[in-house]
């Protein structure tokens, strides 16, 4: 296929280099996760660049590069110097020129600002208007679209506008789909769309020379656990476990239940053990993620003389746990409860598990107070036969909701591949679980990837861009789907006078807003809450 030889106009300030000062010139375009950048290397005979040459190019100054065929050269991209390397032999003289598009500038800033109850596309604006300088408008046309997110609260101290933006596009949704994309286009109007919204109006057809086509598995993930914020209790009816010996396991002594001096509820639990005897029982249970407290009411008549009493939390099994000694305290009628991060010791008085977990709190293995996951109760008495009882509240206060979703069909094709995510703004077991389905949704598959490459791509004056969505056509390959383009770059060769593209494109499943927060956009309490600090 024929094409017309490359032709590019560059910038740099009020230098003008001609094409033939061009050895060769690479314009990378980046989107959400990259800003765009370019390399050029330039013939730079009698210092004509150089610093204090005729036409010196500085680091600092803005500029633009255009790149087409024939008559068609638009521009490429907006630019800003960062770097100027001068490159000599004997017989040989170069200059380098290197940097980004404007898209730097959302690098040069730090915000400590609070957002309350603000849309995701007014945030953007304002990073843009008052921390970028990033102007969003075309033609009176506005280049920030509107989402369907409301933020309820966005607290931010010395945060780069960098990390804002990625949040915001990663979080926001729009008809039901969460994401976001963002870049800043060729004229350095900064452009923030739904992603997958936008579609190249270039065709492929005949023009891939070289194509590489994979899927992997190094991102399958299909069991998915989500912990959110810490505000449950474990169990929900903090006086469940002792209305029931169901989910006890009895080591030895004797369970049952009684029903004539609960303290709350119906019953009480009652170990009978015989004199020297352990009663010893516990129960397991789906990992808690950092408990901060552990309370049960318990009572046994007399003393333990010289036996001994223990509570221990497997963190996460028998082997690996924490260990708090109760003879001291456990002598008549009393009531327990203990701190994994703080425990009321007295007035004033707190107990820091984390800096000093072999206080009260003594470990064996390597227990880890994230991974807590069963209650084992031991209490032996010397001298006399004896019982004990326990009763509610009984269990662990300020636990992380959790919820948790697999898919069992990747697991049988591609092994059980676990992840786990924290997500402080999610409120409720519910929340947790639909946060975990949508990950699932999108990771139990392989990820698809294609880098394609061309030499006889005429797109005349819309040049591809990283952020659309783009047709591919692979006959051998059986790939016939729309790609979102992840990258894409330009190069000019001047010595073989081509133009090569090369485009890096992914194919993703879209991460569904109504199984995240239901909607959150339309439910005010599942809002986002955000504090997000930079020390």
């Amino acid at each position: 296929m024929s094409v017309e030889i490359p032709k590019c106009a560059i910038a740099f300030g009020s230098v003008a280099p001609p094409q033939g000062d061009v050895i060769d010139l690479r314009v990378h375009l980046g989107c959400t996760k990259e800003v765009s950048s370019f390399d050029c290397l330039l013939q730079n005979w009698d210092k004509k660049y150089s610093p204090g040459g005729t036409y010196p190019i500085t680091v600092g100054i803005d500029g633009h590069i255009d790149i087409g065929r024939g008559t068609n050269v638009p521009q490429i991209i907006t630019l800003h110097v960062e770097s100027v390397k001068c490159e000599s032999m004997p017989t040989e003289n170069y200059i380098r020129v290197s940097g980004r598009c404007w898209g730097e500038k959302l690098f040069r800033r730090v915000v400590t600002k609070t957002y309350t109850n603000q849309k995701g596309e007014a945030i953007v604006k304002d990073l843009m208007d008052y921390y970028a300088g990033l102007s969003h408008v075309r033609d009176t046309t506005e280049l920030v679209e509107n989402t369907d997110t409301t933020y309820t609260k966005l607290e931010y101290e010395n945060t780069p506008v960098w990390d804002i933006l990625k949040y915001i596009a990663g979080s926001a949704d729009l008809a039901g789909v969460i994401g976001f994309d963002f870049r800043v286009a060729a004229d350095a109007k900064f452009e923030f769309f739904a992603r997958n919204s936008k579609i190249s109006s270039v065709s492929l057809t005949d023009k891939i020379e070289v194509s590489e086509y994979r899927k992997d598995i190094l991102g399958v993930r299909n069991k998915i656990k989500v912990y959110g914020s810490q505000g449950k209790n474990f169990p929900a009816d903090l006086d469940s476990w002792s209305e029931s010996t169901l989910g006890w396991t009895v080591v030895s002594g004797t369970l049952s239940l009684e029903g004539t001096r609960q303290r709350k509820g119906t019953y009480n639990l009652r170990v009978d053990a015989a004199a020297s005897v352990e009663g010893n029982i516990y129960r397991t249970f789906d990992a808690l993620c950092k408990p901060q407290t552990f309370v049960v009411w318990a009572w046994m008549p007399g003393n333990l003389g010289g036996g001994y009493g223990y509570v221990r939390l497997w963190a996460p099994d028998s082997s690996n746990y924490f260990q708090a000694n109760i003879k001291s305290i456990l002598e008549g009628q009393c009531i327990l409860q203990w701190g994994l991060i703080s425990l009321a010791l007295g007035p004033n008085q707190m107990y820091d598990a984390d800096s000093n977990p072999n206080g009260i709190w003594t470990k064996t293995g390597n227990p880890q107070w994230s991974q807590v996951s069963g209650l084992q109760l031991i209490i032996c008495t010397i001298g006399a036969a004896s019982y004990y009882m326990y009763d509610g509240n009984f269990g662990f206060l300020n636990c992380s909701y959790t919820g948790t979703f697999e898919d069992s069909g990747s697991q049988s094709l591609y092994g059980l591949r676990e992840l786990t995510e924290t997500d402080e703004e999610l409120s409720s077991d519910n929340e947790c679980t639909l946060r975990a389905k949508a990950i699932l949704a999108q990771l139990k598959d392989p990820a698809e990837y294609l880098t394609v490459r061309s030499t006889v791509i005429d797109y005349g004056t819309t040049p591809i861009l990283a952020g659309d969505k783009i047709h591919v056509t692979l006959p051998n390959e059986n790939v016939d789907a729309d790609f979102r383009i992840l990258s894409v770059e330009y190069y000019v060769d001047a010595k073989t006078q081509t133009l090569e593209i090369t485009m890096e494109l992914g194919r993703e499943v879209p991460l569904l807003a109504d199984y995240l927060y239901t909607l959150r956009s339309k439910t005010d309490h599942l809002s986002r809450h955000k504090l997000a600090r930079i020390i």
